[in-house]
């Protein structure tokens, strides 16, 4: 938690992804109002916040002493204009729809102070194109966290065309005040960590397409190779390490001259799951059986224990091997 006085924030929208950023802005020690639609919805948006803070007591990642304390920072309404009324940043948090969004912020712009930062934790819609909707677009940014918020420490911030550079400071500042690890990303399709996401997945899904490979061997690939150094050396310290040289010679032409260049998802296994219906673990199926074989809540949990062992190692502690 930073020791400097922290902006009052509100948080547009309280599904699982607003209540994860309204705790993870807790945590660092502002004071949150949490929007949602619907009335009824508002007690269990603050028992998902519970839930989670629960969660981080129970890894050791946070206080059982300061539970009450850290909760009391959030507060709910389904008002909006009461939302935003007093809050300095403002972040939205609904469907990924930019008709929706914008039609939101405009709502906060218009009711929040004339200097209240405007942000959204879209993961792939244009910055640009949301702040055009807006007044006062130089006073937009892109905080894109990931789920789970309250664990990852990553946030990616994406200005747009008119995004003020004080603007993009003040919302990098915040991040990093309420202990994330903001990084500044350009206003592309995807942003980088998608772009990457989708880079793995696109060569995945093609040669599993081709019958080369199970989804449970690149899975595994994954998880237990490349992941387990990522930590450790980025992909540029890693070519670095290999050599230039290496990275220029005839194994490394061959690979990159066979890696997947697909345009269209529908072109792969991802499209033709999609086209009989499965749409992954909402639906019970997709590449694995999540209705029979897999337990959805029993793996998310398990995500979230081996994310929690992850930022253990960051924070230096000692954690079971």
């Amino acid at each position: 938690m930073s020791d400097r006085p922290l902006p009052a924030c509100a948080v547009l929208g309280n599904g699982t992804m607003g209540a994860q950023i309204a705790l993870s802005l807790a945590l660092g020690g502002a004071d949150v109002v949490l929007w949602g639609r619907r009335p009824e919805s508002l007690d269990g948006s603050l028992a998902r916040t519970g839930d989670a803070y629960d969660f981080l007591a129970e890894a050791g990642l946070a206080s059982p002493a300061d539970r009450a304390t850290v909760l009391a920072r959030i507060t709910v309404t389904s008002d909006l204009a009461t939302a935003v009324k007093h809050a300095a940043f403002v972040i939205e948090a609904v469907a990924e729809d930019l008709g929706v969004k914008q039609a939101i912020l405009k709502s906060a712009e218009d009711a929040a102070a004339d200097t209240a930062i405007l942000s959204s934790t879209t993961s792939a819609l244009s910055a640009t194109a949301i702040q055009s909707a807006l007044a006062r677009p130089g006073l937009f940014c892109i905080a894109h966290y990931a789920q789970p918020a309250h664990l990852v420490k990553l946030v990616e911030i994406v200005p747009g065309e008119q995004t003020n550079e004080a603007t993009t400071g003040a919302t990098m500042q915040l991040m990093t005040d309420t202990g994330k690890t903001p990084v500044l990303c350009p206003d592309i399709p995807g942003f980088l960590w998608a772009r990457i996401q989708h880079a793995v997945l696109r060569e995945f899904a093609t040669l599993v397409g081709k019958g080369l490979v199970t989804p449970e061997a690149c899975d595994t690939i994954l998880k237990q190779g490349y992941a387990s150094r990522l930590p450790a050396m980025g992909a540029f310290e890693h070519a670095d390490l290999a050599g230039l040289d290496l990275l220029n010679g005839e194994a490394a032409k061959a690979v990159w001259a066979d890696l997947s260049n697909v345009s269209d998802p529908a072109d792969t296994p991802v499209g033709a799951l999609y086209a009989q219906g499965h749409t992954g673990m909402r639906s019970g199926n997709g590449f694995y059986d999540w209705a029979n074989e897999r337990d959805p809540e029993a793996f998310k949990r398990q995500r979230d224990e081996e994310i929690v062992r992850r930022v253990k190692i960051q924070r230096g502690g000692k954690v079971e091997l």
